[in-house]
């Protein structure tokens, strides 16, 4: 099939998913990869394949960074000590017990190759963790704590690969003291590689904006671009690319060019979300596609066999995960070490959460499909089949195990919630309409006109209620959400009745294409103000 009829077929089948999901009692990331496989079956999806390298540079730079730039900087300072344990610590050793088990269990699977797999299946995915966890009730610390995790871990988990398929490949030992050395190159590359190409593309778009070119389309553009330029530039350095997206996603998110339009930053918001959705699903939907022929590639090994082996690290996975996840929250606890969580010790059902939710992705697919084929003396891969077969079944036990039953166990445990985040946000929202009142007041005073002077007060009584919802008294604030809620009813009527005149008009043709779509796009902003949650204010 032709990349442009594969590419429709894709979409279709993303979209599909999207709208059937609802009916599927399971995550929207392990429903596309049931629909892939399913797909699979049909002539001309059957043997669907795709390059590797093209796969992460296509699909991995625009989904970390679109994930990466809404991670807020403060919050995973606050817990950077667990995620960095989780990152590096425990990346570290699951490659080391991953490899030395497997060369164990499959003694024709050199040690470099268990632990070329090892790092495969190491890294929690970010995309899928995040397409799996969106929209649950998780305590906003372990939410932190699982998604920046993941971000990381993405990055450490490649490095690793890479230092272990290449004494893989040259079929020869290696020295510890050159990973390590390898290791810190790669990362620190990476950390500067993306902060200075994120620094170079803020610059540019404050340059634009500083000579008048706000324009929404083309600084949404840039944006698009910045992941794209900082893997390229990492990877030509040879050092982490994936860990140079991370880096300028988070720096991006946190430094929001000044002076940018309210229209610039919308657009944005809207293309970055269609991205995240549109590339999410594909990436699923592909690795759907790629299970016929990744079983038909170890037909010849005993299916329970295959079927204990893949179990059998999965189950590795999470006892390594879980285990570190528990002894790590103790020690940081005893030793009082970078700890913010209670007084009483770590929580089991925190802790449980941030070791279940470990759900493999896009990444592990990515770099399991770019074992190469041959080693350097042009002899073919060790046991490349297995390894691939052990990496897709990874990800598929991971979102089915792990993914399908999180809902649940989160409504089973019931962990405490953090109400912080809600408490800053109130306290925000205070403040943002005293400004407001503080504003209008010292235009008040210098109105002569009766109708200005009315406006203004009508403008500071809604600041007034807006602060009544936060800091009155409950039922003071309940009958206040319920006017606005009220108003707002109102308002919505009058807009569908708008509406409705509307397109009666451009019926009649009274009013041409254009003029209804003028229009239209001003009850469409005003519909959506209008329609905001009432206890927002």
């Amino acid at each position: 099939m032709h990349t442009i009829e594969l590419t429709i077929v894709l979409l279709i089948l993303t979209g599909l998913g999207g709208a059937l999901v609802r009916w599927a009692r399971m995550g929207l990331p392990i429903f596309l990869v049931v629909i892939g496989a399913a797909a699979s079956l049909l002539p001309g999806l059957d043997r669907v394949s795709i390059d590797p390298q093209l796969f992460l540079l296509l699909f991995i730079p625009p989904l970390l960074f679109a994930d990466a730039r809404v991670l807020p900087r403060r919050d995973l300072l606050q817990v950077l000590r667990p995620v960095l344990l989780l990152a590096l610590g425990l990346v570290v050793l699951t490659v080391v017990v991953v490899g030395y088990t497997l060369h164990w269990l499959v003694p024709s699977m050199p040690l470099a190759v268990a632990f070329t797999l090892g790092a495969i299946v190491t890294p929690t995915d970010a995309v899928a963790t995040v397409a799996t966890t969106a929209g649950l009730p998780l305590p906003n610390r372990v939410s932190h704590i699982i998604n920046a995790e993941s971000l990381l871990n993405d990055a450490t988990g490649l490095v690793a690969f890479k230092l272990a398929v290449a004494a893989a490949a040259a079929a020869a030992g290696f020295s510890t003291t050159d990973v390590a050395v390898n290791f810190l190159l790669m990362s620190g590359g990476g950390v500067c590689a993306g902060y200075v190409i994120q620094w170079l593309g803020r610059q540019l778009r404050q340059r634009l904006v500083d000579i008048g070119v706000d324009d929404p389309v083309l600084q949404t553009l840039l944006t698009v671009l910045i992941p794209y330029a900082a893997y390229l530039a990492a990877e030509a350095l040879q050092v982490s690319g994936i860990l140079a997206v991370v880096i300028a996603g988070l720096w991006t998110g946190g430094k929001e060019v000044r002076g940018l339009s309210a229209e610039s930053r919308r657009h944005a918001r809207e293309v970055w979300r269609m991205i995240s959705y549109v590339f999410n699903g594909l990436v699923f939907v592909l690795l759907g596609l790629q299970l016929r022929h990744m079983l038909a590639a170890v037909g010849h090994y005993d299916a329970a066999w295959l079927a204990g082996l893949a179990f059998g690290v999965w189950a590795l996975l999470m006892a390594l995960r879980l285990s570190w996840v528990w002894l790590s929250a103790h020690v940081r606890f005893r030793l009082q070490w970078g700890w913010a969580g209670a007084r009483s010790g770590p929580d089991g059902r925190r802790m449980f959460l941030v070791g279940w939710a470990a759900v493999r992705g896009s990444v592990t697919l990515a770099t399991a499909l770019s074992v190469p084929l041959l080693t350097t003396a042009g002899l073919p891969f060790p046991q490349r089949d297995l390894v691939v077969f052990l990496a897709a079944a990874t990800i598929v036990l991971t979102l089915a195990l792990n993914g399908i039953p999180l809902p649940w166990l989160i409504r089973k445990l019931q962990p405490p919630a953090d109400d912080e985040d809600a408490r800053e946000e109130s306290a925000a929202r205070v403040a943002l309409a005293r400004a407001g009142i503080a504003a209008v007041q010292s235009v008040l005073a210098q109105r002569a006109d009766d109708q200005g002077r009315d406006f203004a007060e009508q403008l500071i009584h809604r600041y007034e209620g807006k602060i009544t919802l936060r800091e009155g008294d409950a039922a003071a604030a309940a009958v206040k959400a319920e006017h606005i809620s009220g108003a707002r009813q109102l308002r919505l009527a009058g807009i569908q009745a708008e509406r409705d005149c509307l397109h009666r008009l451009h019926a009649q043709t009274v009013i041409n294409d254009e003029t209804l779509r003028l229009l239209e796009e001003e009850l469409d902003e005003r519909e959506m103000l209008s329609s905001a949650d009432a206890l927002r204010g």
